[in-house]
């Protein structure tokens, strides 16, 4: 499938598309900031930002009837690297868990490569689950909480984010097993 029939270059002018780009563009930024101790009042903030234009990107999106392929591939990829680039980092600075880093990447790793295969082999992208979205939010607090130095609050929130995240194993295996069993739909013949 070329990259044509999968984006429209339109797609790039889209409100909540530029809101899924810039927030992929802070990724490398917060990455930095969260690598320096001095600085991780900044990417807190940048956290912060990525959270909020996450929060209201796809809103914004469906209110302009403007969802968009770009947008569903894009978004789930910026939260994933956010959330697991700053659980390795949280790993080796701040005491966050190596357990939960370990399963939020083999999670996350299996959730692209699986999407990956979807879109490859049926064009369908694969959008987040109910669980999904719930882990999401769970986890960016986790790790907020771990940046901001409340770690004791931050576990109890990695106790529940646990909850979501186990239901979204089975969520994303059905919903993966469905589509890849789906029979191709016949296309018409020409008369």
């Amino acid at each position: 499938m070329g990259i044509s029939k999968l984006v429209r270059p339109r797609e790039l002018l889209y409100p909540s598309n530029i809101l899924t780009i810039s927030r992929l563009g802070l990724v490398p930024l917060t990455i930095y900031y969260l690598l320096k101790p001095e600085e991780h009042r900044k990417a807190l903030i940048c956290l912060a930002l990525t959270m909020f234009t996450d929060a209201i990107d796809g809103p914004i999106a469906r209110a302009r009837g403007e969802v968009s392929r770009l947008g569903e591939i894009l978004d789930p990829i910026a939260d994933k690297l956010l959330i697991d680039a700053t659980a390795i980092i949280l790993s080796r600075s701040r005491g966050f868990p190596w357990w939960a880093t370990g399963l939020m990447l083999f999670r996350d790793i299996g959730i692209l490569l699986a999407g990956g295969l979807v879109l490859r082999r049926r064009a369908h992208v694969t959008t987040a689950q109910s669980a999904g979205k719930a882990t999401t939010v769970l986890m960016t607090l986790t790790v907020l909480l771990y940046l901001a130095g409340q770690e004791r609050i931050g576990r109890i929130t990695l106790t529940l984010a646990m909850i979501p995240f186990l239901f979204s194993f089975v969520q994303y295996g059905a919903n993966f097993v469905a589509l890849m069993r789906q029979q191709e739909t016949p296309q018409p013949k020409p008369q």
